[in-house]
């Protein structure tokens, strides 16, 4: 009788054991997947787009940078719209090539920079086909994945809104200003 009772408390230790050691599995499972996902994280591309004002002037640019620490491969960008650059009907930003054609590769810190207009042309004269609002769609791939994002960029935060003034630019103005006199 007691030999029948040590092999059920034998058995009942040994599939405690057995569960707890697929639990431990599991786990150690699912953080190799959360490691691969966070080093995946750190080191594929990204493609950001964003507009920026030029420091000390009124000129609007969108500018499309790759933050990542890889290159993006088979980039194509779309503008959702027309965006005729500075007001100028030949200059449609949607047909530059850059919007129009597909690039190879988008190296890592590499910058783009595009004018989009003087900020009284963006925000004065609605007839000039320069949307407040539009949308730039990034398709790229890295490492067999494909990854599409939508980009929805809003100038109208940009309309009430200051540049930063540099106090030595403003002194130089102030000392051109009396020569000139």
């Amino acid at each position: 009788m007691i030999m029948e009772i040590l092999t059920a408390f034998l058995l009942i230790v040994t599939a405690v054991y057995v569960f707890m050691t697929y639990k431990m599995s599991v786990m150690s499972e699912r953080s190799v997947q959360i490691m691969k996902e966070q080093t995946e994280a750190m080191s594929r591309p990204y493609v950001v787009v964003q507009p920026l004002v030029r420091p000390n002037t009124s000129l609007m640019y969108l500018k499309i940078y790759n933050s990542g620490k890889t290159p993006a491969l088979k980039v194509k960008l779309e503008l959702d719209r027309d965006f005729f650059q500075f007001g100028e009907s030949n200059k449609n930003l949607k047909e530059f090539g850059i919007f129009s054609s597909r690039l190879d590769s988008f190296a890592p810190n590499q910058e783009l920079f595009f004018g989009l207009g003087q900020g009284w042309d963006i925000f004065g004269d609605a007839k000039k086909s320069l949307p407040k609002q539009f949308v730039v769609t990034a398709t790229y791939s890295y490492m067999d994945k494909v990854v599409v994002e939508k980009s929805h960029i809003d100038l109208c935060p940009f309309e009430q809104s200051e540049g930063e003034a540099n106090p030595i630019v403003e002194e130089l103005k102030i000392i051109r200003e009396a020569l000139e006199k």
